[in-house]
């Protein structure tokens, strides 16, 4: 009896047409708001594993992007990460993405571990108002999280950072009883530039929230400043090591 032809590589499955690219992304992003609050480790320690590090009050970021083009096409992400460290160095752990397109959701949680999920998000600025205005629903028309952003002033020069991401990549066993079949740590750098940049006040609420996404007990201590970014530019490369657990 013959055999099969295809030849099994590193690609995404299936094979013979993979979804998304295994080599990193790029993303062209309209609008980038990022929100920073201080919380209790106490609030965000149920959420993080166990060999992970937490400050008493760590930083929590929280991001809602328009993604004008990407690897992936367009489209719209929200993001929920805190500080920790391992190993003694220092990493954005993240807690929750949540996106309206299933191409990203499968490579960021397969290839890279970022807990995505699908849902509605969009950020808009609101007439009338110097506020802009975001709002995350999951499910359709449950608003789990909703941000507001009012600028202060332009910042003069650009910015160029990076986020230095780690996520908890598993893969259960299909056989009952064993462990999972992939346990590890992933490092991921997210470099992002921007040209018009500007900083003011942030406000993170959780108008009703869900047990199934439950960052609205990742509560607000104090507000860090905020940023809005204009015509960004970001990209995801694949880190050259994994930590196994």
């Amino acid at each position: 009896m013959p055999f099969g032809t295809l030849s099994v590589s590193n690609t995404a499955i299936p094979q013979y047409a993979p979804p998304y690219p295994t080599d990193g992304s790029d993303y062209t992003s309209d609008t980038v708001l990022t929100i920073s609050y201080i919380t209790t480790s106490q609030c965000v320690r149920d959420f993080v594993p166990d060999m992970l590090e937490l400050d008493d009050e760590p930083e929590v970021l929280v991001m809602l992007v328009q993604h004008r083009m990407t690897s992936f096409g367009p489209y719209n992400e929200y993001v929920h990460a805190v500080k920790v460290k391992y190993q003694g160095q220092k990493y954005d752990y993240f807690l929750s993405l949540i996106l309206d397109d299933d191409s990203p959701i499968s490579c960021g949680r397969e290839q890279f571990g970022f807990p995505k999920r699908l849902g509605v998000v969009s950020l808009e600025p609101k007439t009338g108002t110097p506020i802009t205005h975001g709002v995350v629903e999951r499910p359709p028309g449950q608003k789990i999280v909703e941000v507001g952003f009012q600028p202060k002033h332009k910042v003069k020069s650009s910015l160029e950072h990076t986020i230095r991401g780690l996520n908890l990549r598993v893969i259960p066993s299909v056989v009952p009883g064993q462990g999972p079949s992939v346990k590890e740590l992933v490092p991921v750098d997210i470099t992002i530039e921007g040209s018009a940049v500007w900083q003011g006040d942030g406000s993170v609420c959780f108008p009703e929230p869900s047990r199934f996404d439950p960052m609205h007990e990742v509560k607000v201590l104090r507000y860090e400043p905020a940023t809005l970014l204009r015509n960004a530019s970001l990209a995801i490369r694949c880190p050259t090591k994994v930590f196994p657990l």
